[in-house]
């Protein structure tokens, strides 16, 4: 078969060509990757503390369902290999203690890069953990809230916060310039590090 042109190589992309687009390719994923990065720990962030606002939310309507208490509590990390664990249970003998008869609502693990900082107020763990969240059988948090608050190596907190014992709003919060505020507070959306 005769080339329809004569001097002229069959059509396709030369080795340059293919060199150049690999190379504009290379150039855009590499500066993606940070922005690839924040967002990923921005979600892992958010999605823990929904997990924190789901698990009071599930102790809250179950200790109103069976009159009783529901609870939720951190357990801190006891070493490398075992991580802080969030748990809601109900405590059905309002002893504060998960027991073999009480129901566990919901349990899960923080995620590497997320780390458990402390709890504010809330009541004393009888077993000399971390304070925990105590909803009664009314609804209400026992003493005067309190909040948990969770972390990440560049720098961002956020805080879960049961706000009013009677009401027991659960609000999420981010420490900005020395103080834990709403997103979107005076018309600022939240900055992250």
């Amino acid at each position: 078969m005769k080339n329809p042109m004569p001097g002229r190589s069959l059509r396709g992309f030369s080795l340059i060509e293919m060199l150049v687009v690999m190379a504009l390719m290379l150039t855009l994923v590499a500066l993606g990757i940070p922005s690839l990065q924040n967002a990923l720990h921005q979600s892992k962030m958010r999605g823990m503390v929904q997990e924190i606002t789901v698990a009071m939310r599930l102790a809250r309507i179950d200790a109103i369902k069976t009159s009783s208490q529901g609870i939720v509590q951190v357990v801190p990390s006891a070493g490398p290999d075992q991580p802080a664990v969030v748990r809601a249970f109900s405590d059905r003998d309002s002893d504060g203690r998960l027991g073999a008869n009480e129901k566990v609502l919901a349990t899960f693990v923080l995620p590497t890069g997320v780390n458990f900082d402390s709890v504010e107020d809330f009541s004393a763990d009888p077993a000399g953990g971390p304070n925990m969240a105590i909803f009664r059988s009314d609804g209400s948090v026992a003493d005067l809230g309190g909040a948990i608050r969770i972390s990440d190596p560049y720098g961002n907190h956020l805080e879960v916060r049961v706000q009013t014992p009677a009401t027991a709003r659960i609000e999420v919060l981010k420490l900005e310039n020395g103080a834990y505020v709403p997103n979107g507070d005076k018309g600022n959306a939240w900055t992250w590090n």
